[in-house]
């Protein structure tokens, strides 16, 4: 029998993390989480694929997401390998660079976005470059469509530097729709990919 658990109306992270909680109590028995959005439940899939668990299906039930697993390894104990993580450094290799506001200093603002925006245009000339790059509060501004940053960005992630981007803080912002670079994330994967690194800069 499938061990059941509703994760509807819980804010980020919270769905994920009562999913870990899920897997360390199932035991052997396969998974049914429930879930009420389409960023946690991206969040979840991600997470129960990165614990090594098989996502069978994924059922919409009117506003509703109910995602199915496989018969679970009855135990996870990190919830996500290291080595299987997407934006997970391996210790002592690899920074993150943790940007929390859309301009760099205080006194101009426009200096400070002029500022910001060269930042992030001189990253890719660089010959240490951050594994991650993760976008929370105003600095999600950053990440969207128009925005005077967003194809510096793109040359970034193509050279394969993970974007990690703030689902809560967007939604703030009303800004979901407009994300045009990096991954829709939450704080349990931010929070662990800047604990993993071996550096974490803040700007």
């Amino acid at each position: 029998m499938a061990y059941q658990i509703d994760a509807r109306g819980l804010p980020c992270p919270q769905p994920v993390l009562k999913t870990k909680e899920a897997l360390e109590q199932a035991k052997g028995s396969s998974l049914v989480v429930i879930i009420d959005n389409e960023a946690s439940r991206d969040n979840v899939i991600r997470f129960l694929e990165n614990s090594g668990v098989t996502v069978e299906k994924v059922e919409t039930r009117g506003n509703d997401f109910f995602v199915h697993t496989k018969e679970t390894a009855g135990s996870v104990s990190s919830g996500i390998k290291p080595e299987d993580h997407p934006c997970a450094v391996p210790s002592g290799a690899g920074s993150a660079l943790f940007i929390n506001k859309d301009r760099i200093g205080h006194g101009s603002d426009e200096l400070g976005t002029n500022l910001m925006k060269a930042f992030i245009t001189t990253i890719k000339d660089l010959s240490v470059q951050p594994k991650t790059i993760c976008f929370m509060n105003s600095g999600v501004k950053l990440t969207v469509k128009e925005a005077a940053t967003l194809p510096y960005l793109k040359e970034l992630e193509e050279k394969g530097i993970e974007m990690l981007v703030c689902g809560t803080c967007l939604s703030y912002f009303n800004l979901k729709e407009q994300i045009g670079v990096g991954k829709i994330s939450n704080m349990y994967d931010i929070s662990e990919t800047m604990l993993k690194s071996s550096k974490v800069i803040t700007l």
